[in-house]
């Protein structure tokens, strides 16, 4: 009796396993003309689909030939789509892509302590002797500027990453004057 319910259990799992397989799509022709349309938002992404630049999004109706491709869209220097895509003959391909820049957050240090701190020229708040924490910035490069008490500024720009907190040290102490 122990041996039948294993038996049937086996043969269950075997079953299933062979209608997945059977459900799975299959892939498409390879080589024949096809069309597609690339959208992300924010627009001007590079897009590449197949290791070939395609170019800035959005791409509409673009003559390209069918199979399986890696589709990946790239801002700001981040891969922020990376997905492997069916492009179908004589079918409405389309992508759409919400594509997010990763943020990061610089903290400034300033001598002396007190500076009003500007990011790419828009004020961001002021030190009062202890470091001061900027967060969510686009990843990319950005001017810190910071303005101090004794008159004088000090700037420099900063490369922020993804999910990081960048440390910057501006000394105004010898900084020319604004």
């Amino acid at each position: 009796m122990k041996f039948l319910s294993k038996l049937f259990a086996f043969s269950a799992v075997t079953l299933s396993f062979c209608a997945v397989v059977a459900m799975a799509e299959e892939p498409p022709p390879r080589g024949q003309p096809a069309k597609v349309t690339i959208l992300t938002e924010p627009s001007n992404s590079e897009v590449y689909l197949g290791g070939e630049l395609l170019g800035k999004s959005p791409i509409e109706n673009r003559d390209v030939k069918s199979g399986r491709y890696t589709l990946i869209v790239v801002d700001q220097g981040y891969e922020l789509v990376n997905k492997r895509v069916n492009i179908w003959p004589n079918k409405k391909n389309e992508f759409n892509f919400g594509t997010v820049i990763p943020k990061g957050n610089v903290e400034v240090t300033t001598k002396p302590g007190k500076c009003y701190i500007y990011v790419d020229g828009d004020n961001a708040d002021r030190t009062d002797g202890a470091a001061l924490t900027v967060n969510n910035l686009d990843a990319g490069d950005h001017m810190i500027r910071a303005e101090c008490n004794n008159g004088r500024a000090a700037e420099q720009l900063v490369k922020i990453e993804g999910e990081k907190t960048v440390k910057v040290f501006l000394d105004a102490t010898k900084g020319k004057r604004y």
